[in-house]
C-alpha cells in the first residue's frame, strides 16, 4: 500500500509541475521582421495634399512638402503683403485633401503660433478641418482658408501661425 501511495503522490506531483511549469506562456517576444515604408511627396502620399492656387500655394523646396505663404515674403503682383487688419479675408479652394489609402478616413488639422483660432481651414461645405472631415477611399476635398483678424489683440505685421498638421485617422 505504500508503494502505490508513493506513486499516486510522484504522478500528482509531476501533474503540478507540469501545470505551473509547462503553460507554454511567455513574458517577451523580439522578433526581427522586415518592412519597406516609402516615403512621397504631398502629391502622390495616401493622403494627397496638391495646391490648386498657383500665388499662394507653393512647393516649399523640400521634397515636395506644401507650403501656403501669404506673408510679405510672397507680396502679390498688385503689391499685396498679407491680410487686412480687422477684417475676414477668405481664400477659396487653395488646395485638395485626397484619400488614396485603402480605408475611410478622418482628416483633421491641429495648428500653432501666436494666434491658431485665427485661421480656419475648411472644406467646400464649410466644415471646420478642426472637427474633422470624412473622406472614403477615392474622395477629395478642396480646401479654403479663412484669416479673421478682428480680435483686438492682432497687430500689423504678426506672424499668425508658425506650423500646421494635418493628419488622418482611420
Amino acid at each position: 500500500m505504500q508503494r502505490r501511495k508513493f506513486i499516486i503522490g510522484t504522478g500528482a506531483l509531476a501533474t503540478a509541475t507540469a501545470a505551473a511549469v509547462g503553460t507554454g506562456a511567455f513574458s517577451s517576444v523580439t522578433a526581427a521582421r522586415n518592412i519597406d515604408v516609402a516615403v512621397a511627396d504631398d502629391a502622390s502620399a495616401y493622403l494627397k495634399l496638391k495646391g490648386t492656387d498657383s500665388h499662394y500655394v507653393v512647393d516649399d523646396g523640400d521634397g515636395g512638402t506644401l507650403a501656403i505663404d501669404m506673408s510679405d515674403s510672397n507680396p502679390t503682383n498688385a503689391g499685396g503683403t498679407g491680410v487686412n487688419p480687422n477684417a475676414v479675408t477668405e481664400f477659396d479652394d487653395l488646395f485638395v485633401v485626397a484619400n488614396h489609402g485603402t480605408q475611410p478616413v478622418s482628416v483633421g488639422i491641429s495648428k500653432s503660433g501666436q494666434h491658431p483660432d485665427a485661421v480656419t481651414f475648411e472644406d467646400s461645405n464649410g466644415n471646420s478641418l478642426s472637427n474633422g472631415i470624412d473622406l472614403d477611399v477615392g474622395e477629395q476635398a478642396s480646401i479654403s482658408v479663412v484669416v479673421d483678424t478682428t480680435a483686438g489683440s492682432i497687430s500689423v505685421n504678426e506672424e499668425l501661425l508658425d506650423s500646421v498638421v494635418i493628419q488622418a485617422l482611420a
